[in-house]
């Protein structure tokens, strides 16, 4: 359970990101000071260095955050994920954040996710009981999660850089074809 002072820095977290997003919106990410993020988000300038060393810092705990929260979702699970239900899991996730993810993307900041998901789905991989899991040695387990979620983030940076994307349910079903015809001509 959360100390008051955690909650107080997790909120304060939150604050900072907000008014980030806020100025990534009216100006380019290099010209956004730690100064201008503390202002908007009514904070002192020391207090964004007790959580971050910087900008990116900032973005790579958002990362870690939604990431969290996805896996969060995983685990709710009550039965192993088929293919489709994963995927339309992930991709309702996702859309769900389109408005920040597309924003990330438009700026070129979107690569720190598939650097830390990747990292996390590695060391993630024997946690989840889906079907299509093999049981493989630490390298192969590494072919498969770099594929998986390379493929997979960059076919979100596609979906949601676009300013009207497409629903989730029409990028399952667009995979889950592909899929099916990958299996019939195997």
């Amino acid at each position: 359970m959360a100390t008051g002072k955690q909650k107080i820095a997790e909120r304060s977290r939150e604050w900072f990101w907000k008014a980030f997003l806020e100025l990534l919106q009216e100006k380019d990410y290099q010209k956004i000071t730690i100064t201008e993020i503390a202002q908007k988000a009514q904070l002192d300038r020391r207090t964004f260095y007790r959580s971050f060393k910087g900008k990116n810092e900032l973005i790579n705990w958002y990362c870690k955050k939604s990431l969290a929260e996805y896996h969060a979702l995983i685990y709710q699970q009550k039965q192993p994920l088929s293919v489709q239900k994963g995927l339309k899991l992930f991709f309702d996730f996702w859309w769900e954040r389109r408005k920040t993810m597309h924003l990330l993307i438009i700026n070129d900041l979107s690569n720190n996710f598939l650097n830390i998901w990747t990292q996390a789905a590695i060391k993630n991989y024997y946690f989840f009981n889906e079907s299509w899991r093999i049981k493989g040695d630490p390298n192969q387990v590494k072919y498969i999660e770099t594929y998986i979620t390379g493929g997979l983030w960059q076919t979100v940076n596609f979906w949601l850089a676009k300013d009207d994307p497409e629903k989730p349910e029409v990028i399952t079903q667009t995979f889950i074809k592909v899929l099916d015809a990958l299996i019939a001509n195997y």
